[in-house]
């Protein structure tokens, strides 16, 4: 329950900052394609600018999902909703276990390409002048294929930054051969954005695919944690 209401703040709060952005670069009007999504102000152009809200609403409740499960973890605590979600996978069976954590981490999947194919349609169905500040004209699934890929291959460049460009190339380029261009700014900030959601993609796809790894770590910190409890509550 307490995950479920997490994720809903997270969500909301997401929302709100992702709304006073648009509306800062709109007051401003230092973005030429939000504000040639506002001066054109149809049903097209608006459904495209609802979906950039909403990919940048996920991508900031990720980050605050991040912070919020990085630093608490440096002082670890033993609070009741620890103590049951121990509880649970003590008894639960391993199977019971992987099969659900698969079953979340595979929904998470499905959300991630339901919002690609999203944004590639919007895209594609956006007016003239909005494409044209970004990459130019594009249909539904190749706009889809493309953002998909984009996404996968600049997600590879922020996670094995070490190992630099030169030596990524060759595999990017067998994810895509021919990487997107723009000569705008707006154009250039979309494709970060597009190479920060394939890296939460991607990071997505390896949680699901080390499940049992996961289940492991989760059951022995389960145990640490029943032990702890017992030391700290002798019995009477």
């Amino acid at each position: 329950m307490l995950g479920i209401i997490n994720l809903v703040r997270r969500t909301i709060e997401g929302s709100v900052i992702s709304i006073a952005i648009i509306a800062l670069l709109a007051v401003l009007g230092v973005s030429e394609t939000i504000n040639t999504l506002l001066a054109v102000r149809n049903a097209s152009s608006m459904l495209f600018l609802l979906v950039i809200v909403i990919v940048l609403a996920d991508l900031i409740g990720k980050f605050i999902a991040i912070l919020g499960a990085t630093f608490p973890d440096l002082i670890p605590s033993l609070g009741a909703d620890e103590l049951k979600r121990a509880s649970l996978i003590q008894r639960l069976r391993p199977v019971q276990t992987v099969g659900l954590l698969s079953g979340a981490y595979a929904a998470r999947l499905v959300m991630f390409m339901l919002i690609f194919a999203l944004l590639g349609t919007s895209y594609a169905f956006a007016p003239q002048p909005v494409q044209a500040t970004l990459f130019g004209d594009f249909g539904a699934a190749e706009a889809t294929e493309t953002f998909l890929r984009e996404g996968v291959a600049g997600s590879l460049g922020y996670f094995l930054f070490f190992l630099g460009p030169e030596a990524l190339k060759p595999v990017t380029n067998l994810i895509v051969a021919q990487p997107l261009t723009t000569a705008s700014v707006d154009g250039e900030i979309f494709l970060v954005g597009i190479r920060l959601y394939g890296l939460a993609f991607a990071l997505a796809l390896l949680r699901t695919l080390v499940t049992p790894i996961t289940y492991l770590r989760a059951r022995r910190r389960a145990g640490r944690l029943s032990a702890a409890a017992a030391v700290a509550s002798p019995a009477v």
